[in-house]
């Protein structure tokens, strides 16, 4: 693999296990235990565990399609594999993935100060502030970025610790019956989980700027390993304290969780939870907003802030004429799918691609060396 970008452009390896994991941890963690419980109900915690695991493997599969790429993503493989026309589709196809990423993060975030905060200020307002910070944010660089993703995944964490308040309320004999679902539940389940994971893609494109990238993998499957735990924690927490026709009917119920708490000198602790929210939906962003900043600067070769003004823009006109909760939840559904497509169906499908050329390659060397 040839590595093309500087060294002062590139980061330590550990910093590689924030970058992801503040890809994955996103505005999803407020409402998703309502969509996973659809299947595998009260064991659906079951099957995210399982995607969570899932995770490890589709990531070591990414590590080894990269360090077969000639620069190490996935602009390079693409044009390696299908030439030169086609490699640049396939590479506008993951921009417009990397759209549908911004897109739905800001807006199910702009949902939820609507409601819960500034019902009266209108959604373009909100989503114009979050796209200016993140311009802000990206424009300094991946270190930037990267600084970015670690205090906003620090800091907001530590508020996690307030949801052992609702294990006082604890009904464990909600998990009651275990395993008692049909496969095709699971599978469901598993689905629904999905989104909750999406960000470990962005590998494809972060590879390259990591030093010493080849022996980086134990910072992403530790950043794997840290998702996981994480929403496993909330779900067993909600599903002890909500059963199961509760989440059916409660949008954020990580939220509601949150109203327990009580403290003499705040009415309101959902607030801060809103609140700090912003902190972590803004790592979420600048990582894909770099992203789409990238593959434009290599598939045509705009400079930077042309190719930041342009996916910010784009971002933008799309999120205006988004409104109504049904429209989101469709919008949330498309990510699931696209994000399930990319991970299990795409990247396996370039990793046999290169298996087999490997195989050739191998083959015919052998020949080659059999005539000498």
């Amino acid at each position: 693999m040839g590595n093309h970008v500087k060294e002062s452009l590139t980061l330590s390896p550990y910093l590689l296990w924030f970058l992801l994991h503040g890809t994955q941890v996103g505005i999803a963690m407020l409402s998703f235990q309502r969509y996973i419980i659809t299947g595998a109900e009260q064991d659906s915690w079951v099957s995210l565990l399982l995607v969570g695991i899932s995770m490890h493997f589709i990531t070591w599969i990414m590590f080894f399609v990269l360090k077969n790429a000639n620069e190490g993503d996935i602009i390079s493989l693409h044009q390696q594999l299908f030439g030169k026309w086609l490699g640049k589709c396939l590479t506008l196809g993951f921009y417009g993935y990397i759209l549908l990423f911004l897109i739905t993060e800001i807006r199910l975030y702009v949902e939820v100060l609507h409601v819960w905060v500034f019902p009266n200020t209108k959604i373009w307002i909100f989503s114009l502030m979050i796209l200016m910070i993140c311009i802000y944010l990206v424009s300094g660089g991946l270190r930037v970025v990267a600084g970015v993703c670690f205090f906003c995944i620090v800091i907001p964490s530590l508020l996690l610790l307030s949801l052992s308040v609702p294990l006082k309320y604890a009904h464990w004999t909600n998990f009651l019956p275990l395993f008692n679902h049909q496969f095709n539940d699971y599978a469901e389940s598993a689905f629904h989980s999905l989104t909750l994971f999406s960000g470990v893609e962005f590998l494809l494109l972060l590879y390259p700027f990591i030093k010493n990238n080849e022996k980086s993998q134990k910072w992403a499957q530790i950043s794997n390993v840290h998702t996981t735990i994480l929403y496993l924690f909330i779900t067993l927490v909600s599903f002890s304290y909500f059963n199961i026709q509760q989440l059916e009917h409660t949008i954020w119920p990580t939220l509601i969780l949150s109203k327990i708490i009580q403290l003499p000198f705040l009415e309101r602790f959902d607030s801060i939870y809103v609140y700090n929210w912003f902190l972590i939906i803004v790592a979420r962003c600048c990582v894909p907003l770099w992203a789409g900043i990238r593959i434009l600067r290599k598939t045509f070769g705009l400079k930077a802030r042309p190719s930041l003004w342009i996916t910010s823009t784009i971002v933008f006109i799309c999120l205006i004429p988004l409104k109504g909760q049904k429209m989101i939840e469709k919008l949330d559904f498309l990510l699931s799918v696209t994000g399930g497509i990319l991970l299990y169906g795409y990247i396996p499908l370039l990793f046999i691609l290169i298996l087999i050329i490997n195989f050739f390659k191998k083959k015919h060397m052998v020949k080659i060396k059999g005539k000498q």
